[in-house]
């Protein structure tokens, strides 16, 4: 078709004296849009016009919208003000091609000046594509109030119709107000407005997102029963819906008739499916999905890549998140700030600190600003390996958010630096942050260590106080405390309180329990806290766990 539209062209340059005819020049304009060769239309149209040829109303609409894709929003202004001089008369087309470059921009602003200014006077008016248009920019932006002002507007002289009803249901399931979303829906059958496949996705979309996959499946079976097919972009949504949840049998089926049904997964469906194995452990089964992606010739792009990284280094498989870095680098894929923080935390965890450091100096080598995700990262890793100065050399008071100032407080309690401690943490409730459970108790766990009771009670009391709730280790910190001074009924009363709570006591809670006992010489309490532990199951015959525990017990004798 390219090639017709060329050679008319061409016939045309041979008789410049004959006018074309404005349908077929107008036909050959748009194929030639179609095939993205814009700028030769645009030439072209312009040759004409300026040999004093009246285009036909839909080739300049052409060119206006052209250069809205561009984001040359001032041409198109000009061109569409220069229509009447060739012969055209903007029609409401015109304007609406503008008003969608204008929202998608997004200069909203700009967009709503034209829809004002039309609504205002002369001989067009807004249809309903034109309100369609700009409730997809509100939307876009989160400009909710103005989305209803103008659907007040719209109502004055137009129904809504489906696209209408999907802008908006979309808009409420990227908000969270699923509810408005589903009640619109339901809306849309009582006033016989028949949902589309947007609709359906939309919804399925948003309450995968929040956890909710059997509502999800519920509008997936309704779809089915309207006679539509879902696409790949709701079987993405229900897949990792599924994954995340981990139903990664319903997924792995769902996957299947996705196949079956003839819809190409794309690399967003393979993502969620390696995610969600990787999540539950099944490094062979993910990486297969992986290598089935290479294997389809499905784009390996940033986000199927950093699954993988970080999958592996998730499960201890540094060693293979290298080859695979090296691999995406091989192939001309970057790597993302989130791939470099990835690995700077799996070094810091496998022990390899110059490693760690190293993918950090690469990150700031590829020109990548370090923002608080990876500066806490590296904190953090700094501190548990013992490099506390050299941590808090990263560290920056404007910059810092709960995570930057709690991995300090960690590495500051472990250092036994408490001055300091509290020093953040007045500084940390001064710049906004509320102290959580993981400040307090490596607050308390420092004090304890310390034999500093008095304080390490406080703190618990204030906890309490504000709503924070104790947990495992908690109130391991404070049973250290008392039973290393001796005060074995008060531990045990602590203890007893952390039972009463609800918390699992684990082998290391008990391994301090009955050290405490023993350097009492009470065989008594030793005795019963081993027939517990066997009770829980904490003990399995030939592991690690009786290993230690025959050790404690003989260190008791």
């Amino acid at each position: 078709m390219i090639k017709e539209a060329l050679l008319f062209f061409a016939r045309l340059r041979r008789t410049p004296t004959n006018f074309p005819n404005p349908y077929a020049l107008n036909h050959f304009l748009h194929h030639l849009l179609r095939f993205n060769c814009g700028d030769l239309s645009l030439k072209l149209l312009i040759h004409f016009i300026s040999t004093g040829y009246t285009p036909h109303l839909s080739s300049c609409n052409s060119i206006i919208s052209l250069f809205c894709k561009l984001g040359n929003l001032s041409s198109a202004h000009c061109f569409l003000n220069l229509m009447p001089a060739f012969g055209c008369s903007p029609d409401i087309v015109s304007y609406n091609s503008l008003i969608d470059g204008y929202c998608r921009s997004p200069n909203i602003v700009g967009a709503c000046s034209i829809v004002n200014w039309i609504r205002g006077g002369g001989n067009v008016k807004p249809d309903l594509v034109t309100f369609n248009i700009l409730f997809n920019g509100f939307c876009k932006v989160r400009m909710e109030k103005e989305a209803f002002l103008y659907l007040g507007l719209m109502w004055k002289c137009w129904v809504p119709n489906v696209i209408t009803c999907s802008i908006f249901i979309d808009m409420f399931c990227k908000m969270g107000s699923l509810d408005m979303g589903l009640k619109t829906f339901r809306d849309m059958s009582r006033n016989e407005i028949l949902p589309n496949l947007v609709v359906f996705s939309s919804l399925i979309d948003g309450y995968c997102k929040v956890g909710n996959v059997e509502i999800a499946f519920q509008l997936y079976d309704e779809m089915s029963k309207s006679s539509l097919s879902p696409n790949v972009v709701t079987y993405t949504a229900l897949i990792d819906g599924l994954c995340k949840q981990g139903m990664l049998e319903r997924a792995d089926s769902l996957f299947s008739k996705m196949l079956r049904d003839g819809v190409e997964p794309n690399s967003a469906v393979y993502t969620s499916m390696i995610d969600g194995q990787f999540k539950k452990g099944n490094v062979d089964d993910a990486l297969k999905y992986f290598s089935e992606m290479r294997d389809k010739g499905i784009r390996l792009d940033v986000a199927a890549y950093g699954a993988v990284i970080s999958g592996l280094c998730n499960r201890g498989r540094l060693d293979k998140a290298i080859v695979i870095k090296e691999d995406m680098m091989k192939h001309g894929s970057k790597l993302d700030k989130m791939i470099f923080t990835t690995l700077i935390d799996a070094h810091f965890k496998a022990g390899n600190l110059v490693a760690a450091l190293n993918e950090y100096k690469e990150l700031l080598a590829k020109g990548f600003e370090p923002d608080v995700v990876t500066i806490s990262t590296l904190i953090d890793g700094l501190c548990k390996h013992g490099h506390l100065s050299e941590a808090k050399s990263y560290f920056s008071k404007e910059e810092a958010n709960e995570i930057s100032y709690t991995v300090l407080i960690d590495g500051m309690c472990k250092e036994g630096n408490l001055h300091e401690v509290e020093k953040l943490c007045r500084e940390m409730s001064e710049a906004g942050f509320c102290l959580d459970k993981y400040v307090y108790t490596s607050w308390i766990a420092a004090l304890c260590k310390q034999g500093n009771l008095v304080d390490a009670f406080r703190l618990k009391k204030k906890m309490i106080r504000e709503g924070i709730t104790l947990d495992l280790l908690t109130y391991t910190s404070l049973i250290f405390g008392l039973a290393d001074k001796g005060l074995m009924i008060e531990a045990k009363q602590i203890f007893d309180d952390m039972l009463r709570s609800g918390i699992t006591p684990d082998l290391a809670v008990y391994d301090i329990m009955i050290r405490g006992y023993a350097k009492q010489d009470d065989t008594v309490s030793v005795s019963c806290l081993h027939d517990e532990i066997r009770k829980r199951g904490l003990l399995m015959k030939g592991n690690v766990n009786e290993e230690r525990m025959q050790f404690m017990m003989t260190e008791c004798i």
